[in-house]
């Protein structure tokens, strides 16, 4: 075949970029690659053509030499640029390439031909969304964004996190920005990876919600050199995420000294004001500052990169406090003499503590990050880099200070996290058809809730509010001791990862393999109520010992605290091959498999009883279960005369479920804790505690504040089970593309149509055991629970409530080989959560872009995706129970896909960019970033427990006239349906019940801008810049402008309460308008209104 240039370019293009062509790229490396064809003149592949790639600014060389078919290949390169590229052969002919910039994570084509006479061609740029050129590249083939330092310093961000740069690409979509939540293509958030240098960055268990260890990002955005965002990049190195894989790669120094200093600020008064004309109080201030450095230790041999930021927030105390304080918000019923009453009990009676009502005029929180990164060129050949960072945050919380509480500081805590990771990296090459990259790295990470004060002691409540019941407590409460989830609370792992692959150049073909493994120790005790959680009617009971209310959490007994921990380790080693093979110019194809192995040593303690009544092993885990990946992609480029091409792929891709579900069934195994309580107002309670009458019970289980000695109540344990299926996988996805790129004939943009979908090969589940059969079906199919049905309100479950009692004998004992579960009563399969594969669930996405490249000063892209999405579980907490009931439903155990929590139906996204330097070289910028979307979707359920199983998520029955009869009569029934016909979203369901999620909140729209300018610096060289982002600036120009007004957590609308079934089997409904929830406004950190922030950066 003859040798010609994969795309015909554009005279725009022309100057900008090369063509691109066939290679693979390390889909998950931290480098970039080029590779090419060189022809002679008369276009014949030219063999042992010396091919010199130089970094300008670090003097990084790499020598490689075509083979038989005039080929080169160049791996493990520095991401951006500029490079020079000289390629020369005697007798042929000398051609250099300037000016070149490599992409992360893509290889980048520059072909070549020899004259025989020695030619310097133009600038070519080859990185970039601002140019394309990540577009048109026969190694594209998924989905996928690349976002360039460039475009890093030009869009606005005030969170300096990753997640301000993902959004670029149309099927993502910030889900709840105050969280942080980021979805692709209608997941949860927690099914994204994000690396940094090949590291994960991830929430190493899974309890943040922005799917971060920390709150901003464990390295500075200052210290990022390039993101890649893919979807469905079919390369078999791409892993551990179902949604979007996310890889940033840090800076590296130069040649030449060069750093930054920089300040970046913003305070209240930068926020608009609240609706009602009073300041912004969401904080005081927020500040940061920071710097980088690098530069050559030795010249064009070794560099050194550092940087370092802290960030400070300052937020006004709670404005709750006693009656007679200068508080702005009075809690009635508490005064201070009461506070101090209480102190003095402790002090007299239990020689205890308590603290003080002292709330703190400013509460902070503080980040500080550095990291240090040294790269050397050990020789033309091979480059090695060692990257470290450490990031510390400290976040004090006041718990317990609202419009019915007051706290003292013995309930307060601080939440302290530290994140440190290590890599390091060797790229070589072993000759001109073979290269290596090798990657090892370790992650720690500690997240730990330290009390404020120093003492121990349980959690105690004292209620000042009148209740049915003389010693019921009722609000106001004064709250002090340990808070109850910070009894003790402590989380510790430790990732170490290796990774090893190898490209081999055969011709036409690049074989691809390797390995990579991944080791995980994890380690937490989540105390809840270790040292025992106390309720008292006042301040007599409380100095009486009278409480109302008695839980706590204890080991076995003789075991330590320690023991109820979920201490696990869990690894996985995967091996990968793949096949790129450039079939002609035209078509590129690529093939490959990658097998992940989990394998976890540790298993939960085994349970007798589980096995027993429900025949399963809750010592099954996700050990050994194995998943081959097949992958294929395509790429074909067109022979017109501007750039066009075809490209897609299918395959399968395994994520990883987050650390805190599988450790759920380490830590609820259901010996530790053992679960004690007594509530001294339930005469069940009392008589199974062995006491006839709440003042025995108070004399037989006193109250002591020794979080050591709490007591333990006889008859009152409880347990709890999370166990896995033993089909259960890591959840994986099916995932396929179909898309088209063109160059248009007007200033290079490129119009781009892609559809992708998703199809669940694995998903998780959560099933509770033991509910036993319904005692009726609804007139709509709904299970129903109740022991009386026709009175719902207030009922008791019937069935399976008491699953352990039918194994005992006439004299109340289990079976010897039971008797350590003797003194469980009570007990059901309520408690035992079960966690289960599911296939179903699926994502169809169709996104239509057009993207004008940074070019003569401006630039922008403009996309809109339309998402459907469907998942059985939005798998909504960190807890196995609330993961169950954390979804609406028809009946509870159903596996049905409905519309995700997270779906995003309609997003519109575009940035412009725009800059030109109107003296010197200063440039002036502006760049705006614009999304407009969906509101997310929501549920319409009833307002009560519906169906009995004792949660208040039961999607809604929508009847017609004489479906259901009303506690009030006609005239009840007659508001109803008045109402029904003002909400037509939820009245088209008239004779069946709503689906979950369907209907949707209110659209959004917001746009981000930034203004910088350039000044000179103090020497020459040197540079200052100024910037000013302002989001949503929309609200300036009209407040009700960019506002995010929704149905919130978890989504549902409650419309009417379910009273019973009537005797002829239909519904009974008790309804008021009142009670309906209806939407409102989204604002707790300022995203429904404008906010300025100012910056500085010096840089030399």
């Amino acid at each position: 075949m003859t040798p010609k240039h994969r795309v015909r370019l554009s005279k725009l293009s022309l100057g900008l970029i090369v063509a691109l062509a066939a290679a693979p790229a390390f889909a998950q490396s931290t480098s970039a690659g080029v590779n090419g064809v060189v022809t002679g003149p008369d276009g014949q592949p030219v063999t042992g053509a010396e091919v010199t790639i130089v970094h300008v600014e670090s003097g990084t060389v790499s020598r490689v030499t075509t083979d038989d078919s005039g080929r080169y290949n160049a791996r493990g390169l520095r991401v951006g640029g500029p490079y020079t590229i000289n390629i020369t052969k005697p007798g042929e002919g000398t051609t250099t390439e300037e000016n070149v910039y490599l992409t992360l994570n893509q290889v980048n084509q520059v072909d070549a031909n020899l004259s025989g006479d020695i030619t310097t061609l133009g600038a070519v740029v080859a990185t970039g969304t601002y140019v394309g050129s990540d577009i048109f590249s026969a190694d594209k083939m998924g989905a996928g964004t690349s976002v360039s330092q460039q475009q890093i310093e030009a869009l606005p961000s005030i969170e300096r996190n990753i997640q301000d740069y993902m959004r670029l690409d149309p099927r993502l979509a910030h889900t709840d920005k105050s969280r942080g939540e980021i979805s692709a293509g209608g997941q949860n958030t927690r099914f994204n990876a994000i690396r940094i240098d090949g590291v994960s960055t991830n929430d190493p268990f899974g309890l943040e919600s922005n799917n971060l260890p920390t709150m901003r990002q464990p390295v500075s955005m200052d210290a990022i050199e390039a993101i890649d965002v893919d979807l469905s990049n079919y390369d078999v190195t791409v892993a551990g995420g179902t949604g979007a894989v996310v890889n940033a790669v840090t800076k590296s120094g130069t040649n030449e000294f060069t750093g930054s200093a920089y300040y970046i600020y913003r305070d209240q008064d930068w926020v608009r004001d609240n609706a009602d004309g009073t300041p912004f109080n969401g904080f005081i201030d927020e500040e940061t500052y920071g710097a980088t450095f690098g530069g050559p230790i030795v010249k064009d041999k070794l560099f050194f990169f550092l940087n370092y930021e802290n960030f400070t927030r300052s937020a006004p105390g709670p404005s709750y406090g006693p009656e007679g304080s200068s508080a702005s918000n009075i809690v009635n019923g508490i005064t201070r003499p009461i506070i101090d009453e209480a102190r003095q009990i402790a002090r007299d009676v239990y020689g205890v503590d308590i603290g003080d009502y002292a709330v703190p005029d400013n509460l902070e929180t503080t980040f500080e990050e550095y990291a240090a990164k040294i790269d050397w060129n050990i020789s033309d050949n091979h480059r090695f880099s060692l990257r470290h960072n450490r990031s510390e945050q400290v976040d004090a919380n006041l718990p317990g200070l609202g419009q019915n509480s007051i706290s003292l500081n013995t309930y307060w805590y601080s939440h302290d996290k530290v994140f440190k990771s290590t890599v390091a990296q060797l790229f070589s090459d072993w000759g001109p058809n073979f290269s290596t990259e090798f990657k090892l790295s370790q992650r720690d990470y500690t997240a730990i809730r330290n009390p404020v004060s120093s003492t121990r002691m349980p959690q105690i409540g004292i209620g000042f509010g009148s209740a049915n019941d003389p010693d019921q407590p009722g609000q106001p409460f004064l709250n002090f001791g340990t808070e109850q989830f910070t009894h003790i609370n402590h989380l510790e792992t430790e990732q170490v990862s290796a990774f090893g692959a190898a490209n081999w150049y055969l011709g036409d073909h690049t074989l691809k393999f390797g390995f990579e493994y991944e080791q995980n120790d994890i380690f937490n005790l989540f105390g809840r109520d270790l040292f025992g959680t106390y309720s008292f009617a006042s301040l007599d009971h409380f100095r009486d010992g009278r409480y109302w209310n008695y839980s706590s959490r204890r080991p076995l007994p003789g075991d330590s605290f320690e023991s109820i921990a979920a201490d696990f380790g869990h690894d996985n080693l995967a091996f990968f091959v793949q096949d790129t093979w450039a079939v002609n110019y035209n078509l590129t194809l690529n093939a490959g498999v990658r097998v992940d192995i989990p394998k976890l040593d540790d298993e939960p303690r085994y349970n007798a009883l589980v096995d027993r009544i429900f025949g399963l092993d809750n010592t099954v885990t996700i050990d050994g279960q194995e998943l081959w990946q097949p992958r294929v992609g395509f790429n074909y480029t067109f022979d017109t005369e501007r750039p066009t091409q075809l490209r897609g792929g299918v395959g399968l891709f395994q994520g990883a479920a987050a650390n805190v579900w599988i450790g759920n069934a380490f830590q609820n195994a259901g010996f530790t804790p053992q679960i004690y309580g007594l509530n001294v107002g339930n005469q069940d309670q009392l008589d199974r505690a062995g006491v006839g009458s709440r003042e025995e019970a108070w004399a037989q289980y006193p109250f002591t504040p020794d979080p050591d000695n709490q007591p333990i109540i006889p008859g009152g344990k409880q347990m709890v089970v999370a166990l896995m299926d033993p089909d259960l996988k890591q959840p994986s996805t099916w995932k396929a593309n179909l898309a088209f790129d063109h160059e248009l004939p007007w200033y290079g943009i490129v119009a781009s149509a892609e559809y992708l979908m998703t199809q669940v090969k694995t998903g998780l589940h959560y099933e509770i055991l033991g509910m036993g059969d319904p005692t009726a079906i609804g007139p709509d199919g709904r299970q129903i629970f109740y022991c009386d049905p026709a009175g719902a309100t207030g009922g008791t479950r019937c069935n399976g409530a008491d699953l352990i009692n039918n194994l005992r004998d006439a004299d109340g004992n289990l079976p010897p080989e039971l008797a350590e579960f003797n003194d469980i009563t009570g007990w059901g399969g309520d408690n035992v959560i079960y966690l289960r594969p599911t296939n179903k669930g699926k994502t169809h996405q169709m996104t239509l872009s057009l993207q004008k490249p940074l070019y003569e000063n401006w630039g922008w892209s403009i996309g809109y995706t339309r998402t459907s999405a469907q998942d059985v579980n939005p798998l909504t907490s960190s807890q196995a129970h609330s993961n169950w009931d954390g979804r609406m439903l028809l009946n509870p155990n159903e596996p049905i896909a409905y519309t995700s929590n997270y779906e995003i139906r309609d997003r519109f996204s575009g940035t412009l960019t725009w800059q030109k330097a109107f003296f010197g070289d200063y440039k002036t910028s502006v760049a705006l970033f614009y999304e407009g979307r969906s509101g997310r979707p929501y549920s319409w359920t009833f307002r009560n427990d519906a169906n009995g199983d004792g949660e208040t998520n039961d999607l809604f029955f929508v009847p017609n006239p004489g479906d259901v009869v009303f506690t009030g009569g006609a005239e009840m029934e007659a508001a109803f349906f008045d109402w029904l016909a003002r909400h037509p979203e939820l009245g088209r369901y008239q004779g069946g019940v709503a689906p979950r999620n369907s209907s949707r909140s209110s659209w959004v729209n917001t746009f981000d801008i930034r203004v910088s300018q350039e000044l000179p610096g103090f020497f020459e060289g040197h540079k200052t810049e100024v910037w000013l982002d302002i989001m949503n600036v929309g609200n300036m120009i009209d407040k009700d402008w960019g506002q995010i007004n929704e149905i919130g957590f978890p989504h549902g609308r409650r419309v009417a309460e379910m009273k019973g079934l009537n005797d002829a089997g239909q519904y009974i409904y008790e309804f008021n308008e009142g009670d309906v929830f209806t939407e409102r406004l989204y604002d707790n950190v300022g995203q429904s209104r404008w906010a300025l922030q100012l910056g500085i950066r010096y840089k030399f």
